[in-house]
């Protein structure tokens, strides 16, 4: 489910920096528990790609994963 209060302002794709879990509001489920993430490690994103880049550069998170849950084939593991 979209969200657009800060910090979500609409976007799709959220980067949890805490955990380097990358899910996708717009097929969000309860598991994956967006209201319970920190505002601090929220990072949000347009694209799944940017996220991964931005995990990867920005915030030195060296395997972002898709959430099991809403992103499942990108899921790693």
């Amino acid at each position: 489910m979209r969200r657009y209060q800060s910090p979500f302002n609409g976007m799709r794709y959220l980067l949890n920096i805490n955990t380097g879990e990358i899910h996708d509001l717009d097929l969000e489920t309860d598991q994956c528990q967006i209201s319970r993430i920190n505002h601090e490690h929220i990072r949000m994103f347009n694209s799944y790609e940017e996220a991964q880049i931005s995990a990867v550069l920005v915030d030195n998170i060296s395997n972002p994963n898709g959430c099991h849950y809403c992103i499942p084939s990108k899921d790693n593991g």
